[in-house]
């Protein structure tokens, strides 16, 4: 699009199709876009220069506490936080025209083309209620970072990024906050390292006639969208100034929301863009920054690219930067105390500073640049209040800076910096209109087993073996994902964490057995290598009892995506392991017995229909996807594998719900039929049988199984169950047996029913004494917080009523062995925003 360079006044002829989240309508109107030279995706050290070093989740030293802050040092990512494809029902210019009833034309392979054509460095696809588009064949790139994520949740609505699978969206309990269930989502989401992002707060966090709702009452965002295009940006400005001054601390992303490819002119993935601040190009160095909300917003990957930086304690150098919070003695700050505020692309502008109370009390400084790129300083001062907020926004005449936004204001919003915060003594706390319910402070029986406060350590595992017990859990730590290992022996005493994935810096869920002096520990694993997304499984080897590991050797073949391993032990020599992988095209479970399989077979693709789709309909395509395997194997060396699978689907991966017989396909946003199969291997030797169902209803969605094995050799299947709806339904856990080896299975039976609570991510094991327990984490607690509950199994009874096992924090993925419990903690933050504390803990349950 040509414009005149370093202006932001030129507008496109009248005449574009204005498109927004709601709507499709084809008006008169004008778009801006702008062409700046200098700026470029992932220019480094764009802020301060080249020498800058990021610093994740390091806070700037204070002032006057005597250490010698440094600068920042890493590299700016360029990229957008918000994009739909055909995997929301409503996703592009036909669905929305004919009421989701017309083929749609926006695949995700375009979708990611189009970025890759705007030069971005990163992009999530951000489907409403679903995490399908992750598990499409064409979620891959060789020139981005592509970010999982989902657009979660009824209302109000949130961008997550770098979750494992779709959040699904829970109702209110009678009498509750009507903002509880997404500060339940919040934690569960904090509970996988991911990002939480406030989407398009003015609609539904505030409004200018009546202020901020309850929602806005929510603990822990991240980030909140201050230029999203399809909104009216200066009221989300407004939200996100009302927040900080009541104690709220996050940063700013803007969104391009883009549905349209008719419109990629003008509003395409990364127009306006979003840029974090990263000490590694990576996936997880994305989300660390947009966790620590170093990022700066633009009308496009040409800018105005704006920064902000604070020189506390007048030494010279600017150790903190937009996003930061800094703490202090008291508000008189050294007198050369400065902030520095640097702008590239700006011609055309006016910068505006604000400070604490925003917008309201007008500037604290403006500048106009007459060259693309200029840098600026001004005094730091603190007044009348113990905690402060700087940022920076750039604003001009042209077309509105959103299709919500009044057009006739005379400065348009075209660039946005996270403030910096200072705070005298502590950082602040959120005074939020609707107080959190008092945590759960009661002591349970359970001991912290990994992980360092202030860090992130979760998705364990354990396995018992002659006393001894075996932790594996995944690390997050400088921008990186690893797999590392301890081991309890049998007078109580934790070994130093061993990393087991050496080097690499991508990781992810790792899965442990034991038995005797044989420790086998199988994770996935990028190698250090996103670009495309392509990890393996590895499997390691300890012979002592893990003293010493082998070097992992690489069990999967494909060229696609292998990921969540399952293991088991076949006998005291022989790791059964099992995962998904997408090479074929769709997802299916391959397995392998270690030392007895030449190589991995696929054992989900049997009855399975696959195809490509026409080129007419982007939602043709049909890739039925088999994920989430478990394992398990009875005293004969009968292997059973689970998982859940969306084959009986109508239109599998696309947003929908199960037709009446006789009817078409519907549209809407409501999950798949995803149901639990299983396949069963008589003995080693023999091959898989062809997978039965285990669930069999077609009206829920079933997911995420657990299978463990009775004392007198049943088979026994868990799995949470979910209406076809796409939120403001609760989880329910359920159960079937088989007691022919897998063969069939018995119809469901409820775990533990609570309907007014979330109930999910369920783990079965047999205790010492035979009995087959179960696991999961629950919503039901009166203080909202997530708790481990578990229950038992009696073969002639049924299922016990709930226990609640942990009481202090949120609680979450616990995992299970022999009676011995891990799982994931919260418990020891300090704080209840910017606290990314995740620990692994241990309860013995038999």
């Amino acid at each position: 699009m040509e414009t005149p360079e370093n202006s932001f006044a030129s507008e496109q002829a009248a005449g574009a199709a204005e498109l927004t989240r709601r709507r499709f309508v084809v008006v008169a109107g004008a778009a801006v876009a702008v062409a700046v030279a200098g700026i470029g995706a992932g220019s480094a050290g764009a802020a301060t220069g080249a020498d800058l070093k990021a610093a994740g989740q390091t806070k700037p030293a204070a002032a006057g506490s005597g250490k010698s802050p440094k600068a920042p040092k890493g590299q700016w990512l360029a990229g957008d936080t918000h994009v739909h494809d055909d995997h929301s029902s409503d996703g592009s210019g036909p669905r929305q025209t004919s009421h989701q009833t017309l083929p749609g034309n926006l695949p995700v392979g375009d979708q990611i083309g189009q970025g890759e054509k705007t030069g971005l460095d990163f992009m999530p696809l951000t489907d409403h209620r679903t995490y399908d588009q992750v598990w499409d064949p064409q979620w891959k790139s060789s020139k981005l970072l592509l970010l999982p994520g989902e657009e979660a949740n009824g209302s109000p609505h949130a961008i997550v990024l770098g979750n494992v699978d779709v959040v699904v969206d829970g109702a209110n309990p009678a009498g509750s906050a009507s903002y509880r269930h997404v500060q339940q989502s919040i934690w569960d989401v904090h509970a996988q390292d991911a990002v939480w992002s406030q989407a398009h707060p003015d609609d539904g966090e505030y409004t200018r006639a009546d202020g901020v709702n309850d929602n806005a009452s929510v603990q822990g965002a991240d980030v909140v969208e201050v230029l999203n295009v399809a909104s009216d940006p200066d009221v989300e400005v407004e939200y996100a100034e009302n927040r900080w001054n009541a104690g709220f601390r996050f940063g700013v992303v803007a969104a391009s929301d883009c549905h349209f490819r008719e419109l990629w002119d003008v509003d395409s993935p990364g127009e306006p863009t979003t840029h974090v601040f990263v000490a590694h190009r990576s996936v997880r160095g994305i989300l660390d920054g947009f966790r620590a909300g170093r990022t700066t917003v633009s009308q496009n990957i040409a800018g105005p690219f704006l920064t902000i930086e604070a020189d506390v304690d007048g030494d010279g150098v600017f150790e903190a930067m937009g996003g930061d919070e800094v703490v202090v003695a008291d508000r008189k700050l050294p007198k050369k105390a400065s902030l520095r505020v640097k702008v590239k692309g700006g011609k055309g502008t006016t910068l505006y500073v604000y400070a604490t109370p925003g917008r309201s009390a007008g500037p604290i400084a403006t500048f106009r640049p007459q060259k693309a790129n200029e840098t600026y300083e001004l005094p730091l001062v603190m007044k009348g209040t113990d905690h402060s907020w700087y940022r920076v926004e750039a604003r001009s005449p042209g077309s509105a800076s959103g299709s919500e936004a009044d057009p006739d204001l005379p400065d348009q919003l075209r660039g946005a910096t996270s403030p910096i915060f200072l705070s005298v003594g502590a950082p602040a706390d959120p005074k939020p209109e609707i107080a959190l319910p008092v945590a759960d402070t009661r002591a349970d029986k359970a001991t912290l087993v990994a992980g360092e406060q202030g860090g992130f350590t979760g998705f364990s595992d354990v396995a018992v073996s002659d006393k001894n017990t075996h932790l594996v859990a995944e690390l997050h730590e400088k921008q990186a994902t690893k797999v590392v290992y301890r081991r309890l022996d049998s007078k109580g005493r934790l070994t130093k964490v061993v990393t087991l994935s050496g080097r690499s810096a991508t990781a992810r869920f790792p899965r442990v057995v034991a038995a005797g002096d044989n420790v086998w520990v199988v994770w996935q694993d990028e190698l250090g290598k996103e670009q495309p997304h392509q990890p393996v499984i590895l499997l390691a080897q300890s012979t002592d009892g893990g003293h010493s590991f082998k070097s992992p050797v690489k069990l999967s073949k494909g060229k696609g995506r292998a990921i969540n391993p399952a293991i088991t032990l076949l006998d005291d020599r022989h790791p059964l392991v099992a995962w998904s992988d997408n090479s074929g095209g769709a997802f299916d479970v391959f397995a392998q017995i270690v030392g007895i399989d030449k190589a991995a077979v696929n054992i989900s693709a049997a009855g399975k229909a696959v195809s490509a789709g026409v080129p007419t309909d982007a939602r043709s395509p049909r890739y039925p996807a088999s994920l989430f395997p478990v394992v398990a194997v009875n005293d004969d060396r009968r292997a059973v594998i689970s998982w859940q699978d969306d084959r009986f689907d109508p239109d599998p991966l696309w947003t929908g719900h199960t037709p009446p017989a006789g009817e078409s396909a519907s549209g809407g946003t409501d999950p798949d039929n995803w149901q639990i199969l299983a396949a069963v291997r008589k003995a080693p030797g023999r091959s898989w049988d062809t997978p039965v169902q285990v669930s069999r209803v077609s009206d829920r969605s079933d997911r995420h199984p657990g299978l463990t094995v009775a004392a007198d050799g049943t088979f026994v299947a868990i799995w949470e169950s979910g209406a076809l709806q796409s939120s403001g339904a609760n989880l329910e856990l359920r159960s079937s047996r088989s007691a022919d080896g897998g063969k069939t299975w018995t119809a469901f039976e409820q775990v533990a029913l609570a309907p007014e609570a979330m109930s999910q991510r369920a783990a079965l094991s047999r205790d010492p004494n035979g009995t087959v327990r179960a696991v999961w984490y629950d919503s039901r607690s009166t203080d909202w917080r997530w708790k481990v509950f578990t229950a038992t199994l009696d073969s002639k009874n049924g299922w016990s009523e709930a226990q609640q096992v942990t009481t202090r924090g949120n609680n979450t993925w616990p995992a299970l062995d022999q009676g011995v419990m891990v799982f994931t903690s919260d418990r020891a933050a300090t704080r209840a925003q910017r606290d990314r504390t995740q620990q692994v803990y241990m309860a013995k349950l038999a």
